[in-house]
Order: C-alpha cells, then structure tokens, then sequence
C-alpha cells in the first residue's frame, strides 16, 4: 500500500460535497473557502479519474461513480474517527473548558437543572455559558465559532448543522383558576374570542406560534393575540392574574401549576408536537468533550424528561 502524497482530507471534502451537492455550501459546511472547497473538487475528479458532481437542470448531482463511492468513503472516515478517538480515551472530570450553548428559557427551565447536577459530579471544571436564540444568524455563529451548540425547537435547521432529537411535548392552554373558559366545554370559537398572550422566543422566531396559528388557519379562524413575549416563564403568572390565556409547552405548563393559580385545558383543535433537537456543527462534530457532553445532555432528557406525563383533566 503507498499512500504517500495521497492527501485523506479529500475524503472529507467528498462526503461534504455528496452531502450538500453544492460547493459552496461544502466548504460553509467545513468552515473553508469556496475556492479552497472548488480545488479539492479538482483533485478529487484527478483522484477518482471522474467528474464526481455534474450540472443538472436542479444543480450538482452525483455520478453513478460518485454514488458508488459514497457509502465507502463514509464507511472509511467512521472507522479512522474510531481509531483516532478510542486511542484517546476521554476523562470529563479532567475536562477544563467553557460551552457555548444556546438554551432557550423553556427547556433550560425544564432540563438545566439536572444537567448543571450531573455536570458537576461528572465534569466540575467545564462551564457552560448559556446565549440567547438568534435564528436568523443560527448557521454563521455555529460556523464561527461564537456558539457550540444550541438546545432548542427548530424544524428547519441550516444545511450545515447536525441534530440529535431528544424529546417531544405538546401544545396545552393555560387560564386561571375560576376563569370562564372552564364553565362549558370549549368551542373552537370560544378559545379564538379570548385575548390571548403569545410568545416569540427570539426575533424571527415564529415556531412556536406557526404551529397554533397554522393549525388554526386550517380551521378557518384566528386567535386574538392582545400581548407577545419573547420568554416563556412570566408567561403563567400574567394568566393567573387575568382573563387572558396561553397555549405552551405541556412540560413547562405542567410545572407552573404549583407555583400559579392556573389550570391546563386542551385547545379545541389539533396542534403538531414540538420536537426539541440538540444541534451543533460539523468542526465539534469530533471533538471529545462535546461528544461526551452532547451523550450527557440526552442521557438527562431520556431519564429526567421521556415517558408518560400526566394529562389535563378534561373540560
């Protein structure tokens, strides 16, 4: 075997290519320049005595030699992140290090607390500093280094990060205790006529929000948004007070109810799960403590978070 002046970091350049089928986005995925991306293309081509990606009326698309390749080349960089990795075996308590991670208030108020307990028995020397949710800039912070990971509710991550699901809730309303709203059972109608506060977790964020009013304009109605906040915890205590009601996660509705004068109700209409996501970028996608830390942060929400939680009582 000579491998000599055979460059392996093509390899990677490869499956970034196959993945994106586009150059540009290959090298944002990489954190390399376009032109750095184009000359590894040409090599790869000289490599492969193939033209690998060729134009089409949707763009870039593999040849069938390129296809061929694909699941080998993987195959190939699975195996030499385990040689190299497992040659260095990773010890947290040693770890000395700041994490960046974005957390939005909902699931820090639902997961932070045993991960920050598990943290610190396991890992007492690594920090985690926690940002707010940016999403329009999600992919250029990520790629720069200005976050390592984020925890959050995004159905449409970018192209160039990497995501691990790690629990699913479900959308329930909240009102006072004694409100009106729990006097009859509740009409589609009745939940659009009461006032009701909204909540944007970070400037362009309306994921939260798409998910109730595009459910709601399938039925052919609109809630009456009277207040929108970009947090989530004054949110019970505002419905506590007044007749206004919420529509919020179950984990962190459910929580609220010990500390406020509020009760769950289901919204009369079908509204989608929200499924929370770890995400993080390819340049720590090796890296060991946050290979470990992501492994910790999903252990916590399949112990701490997973299995059945109680139901609002029926109207």
């Amino acid at each position: 075997m000579n491998l000599r002046g055979t460059d392996l970091n093509l390899l990677v350049a490869f499956d970034a290519l196959m993945r994106e089928c586009h150059v540009t986005r290959a090298a944002y995925r990489l954190d390399i320049s376009q032109s750095s991306m184009s000359l590894a293309l040409s090599k790869l081509r000289v490599m492969f005595h193939d033209p690998l990606l060729v134009k089409s009326a949707k763009g870039l698309v593999p040849t069938e030699r390129a296809r061929y390749l694909m699941p080998q080349i993987e195959e190939i960089l699975r195996s030499l992140d385990m040689l190299i990795h497992e040659q260095q075996p990773f010890d947290p308590a040693l770890a000395c290090e700041t994490v960046t991670m974005i957390v939005i208030d909902y699931i820090d108020f639902v997961v932070m607390q045993r991960l920050m307990n598990e943290l610190q028995q396991q890992a007492p020397n690594v920090s985690l500093s926690i940002v707010g949710p940016n999403p329009r800039r999600l992919a250029e912070i990520m790629s720069s280094g200005e976050i390592d990971m984020a925890l959050t509710y995004f159905p449409a991550p970018p192209d160039n990060v990497r995501t691990r699901p790690l629990f699913s809730d479900r959308l329930v309303g909240i009102a006072r205790a004694g409100h009106p709203l729990f006097e009859r059972p509740l009409s589609l109608e009745r939940y659009c006529q009461y006032a009701h506060v909204a909540v944007t977790p970070a400037e362009g964020a309306d994921m939260y929000n798409a998910l109730i009013d595009g459910a709601m304009r399938n039925a052919g109605c609109q809630r009456r948004i009277v207040l929108s906040k970009p947090t989530f915890m004054g949110v019970p205590f505002l419905i506590a007070q007044s007749d206004m009601i919420a529509t919020l996660p179950e984990r962190i509705a459910q929580k609220f109810t010990d500390l406020a004068a509020i009760r769950i109700f289901e919204p009369p209409l079908t509204l989608a799960p929200i499924n929370v996501v770890l995400m993080w970028h390819d340049r720590t996608h090796n890296n060991p403590l946050h290979r470990w830390l992501r492994d910790l942060i999903a252990d916590v929400c399949e112990h701490k978070i997973s299995g059945p939680l109680g139901r609002p009582a029926a109207l």
